[in-house]
């Protein structure tokens, strides 16, 4: 396992849309990654994570809970992010991490400044894999669950694939979208979405509010363009985002008699298995107390899973 402690600089930390930004990282060097694969940000200053010192914590059980420490310069604990896009030029490496700044260590992401320092402990956990040479690729995002599929579609740039976006609303779509306007009729992928189009993957954007796009959940759109689908077509279906969707997608796949991939999200302390706060449901069969299920660690066992795997 190559992971470690990296000091990452701030190249670029830019507002998307109304609450998500993309933070750009420059690093000397970075293991080989794939998409799906995360990693921990120290969201606070370097002091706090550094140097051991007598804690403070304060008194009210929901500042703890929220993983708050006695500083207001971040978050005790490391998020996890997963990687929303990679570049190498130069013998530098680019990571792109897209967030929501809602919580004290985000908003503390939201601050930094190009050329200030930011710890990242990675690459962590499994990642998606390729459908085969002949198959179609759908990519399904859901809110802060977009990231993963924007670095999916850089490996799959000249293959067949579409992706679906959606948001509550349009304003809170971290992705450049080209044509602000709304769909209506047959659901039909366009290459709108910039960081789409430019591998030649045309897309979907669906708005609960029907602000932009298609009106409705994003799984509405998307079972309508799989029956428009030619039937003998083996496609592979790629998703993060709420839970709810997610758990709709894997059935829109079962239903189907499609292959999914799920990237699932769990609170995670550690990253690496350590504190098992990440435990996920999972199907299991030969085991000697006869029980059908088992719990695994999202964060090393995942968190990629098989969509039939997942007992939601």
């Amino acid at each position: 396992m190559n992971r470690r402690v990296f000091d990452a600089v701030v190249f670029a930390n830019e507002r998307i849309c109304r609450e998500h930004y993309r933070l750009t990282l420059c690093i000397p060097e970075f293991p080989p990654t794939l998409p799906g694969q995360f990693v921990q940000v120290a969201c606070a200053d370097r002091e706090l994570h550094n140097q051991p010192r007598e804690m403070q914590w304060p008194s009210s059980a929901s500042a703890c809970a929220q993983g708050g420490g006695p500083s207001e310069g971040g978050a005790f604990l490391r998020r996890p992010f997963s990687l929303a896009g990679r570049t190498d030029v130069d013998g530098k490496v680019g990571l792109e991490i897209i967030y929501r700044a809602v919580g004290r260590g985000t908003r503390w992401l939201r601050r930094r400044r190009i050329g200030e320092l930011v710890s990242i402990l990675g690459p962590l956990g499994n990642h998606f894999e390729l459908p085969k040479d002949n198959g179609h690729a759908v990519l399904i995002g859901g809110g802060v669950g977009i990231p993963p599929m924007l670095y999916l579609a850089q490996q799959l740039a000249g293959r067949s694939a579409a992706a679906f976006v959606g948001a509550t609303s349009g304003d809170l779509l971290p992705v450049s979208i080209e044509r602000l306007e709304r769909f209506t009729g047959p659901v039909t992928p366009r290459l709108i979405v910039g960081e789409f189009s430019r591998h030649g993957i045309a897309a979907v954007v669906t708005t609960d509010d029907g602000s932009v796009g298609y009106a409705g959940r994003v799984t509405e759109s998307l079972s309508a363009y799989l029956d428009s689908l030619d039937s003998g077509l083996p496609v592979t279906l790629y998703t993060c985002g709420p839970e709810l969707m997610m758990k709709a997608v894997a059935r829109i796949a079962a239903d189907r008699g499609m292959e999914c991939q799920v990237a699932a999200e769990r609170a995670m302390a550690c990253g690496m298995g350590t504190c098992q706060s990440c435990v996920i449901r999972c199907r299991a069969t030969g085991r000697a107390d006869g029980r059908d299920w088992v719990y695994r660690l999202t964060c090393t066992d995942g968190p990629v899973f098989r969509g039939q795997e997942l007992l939601w």
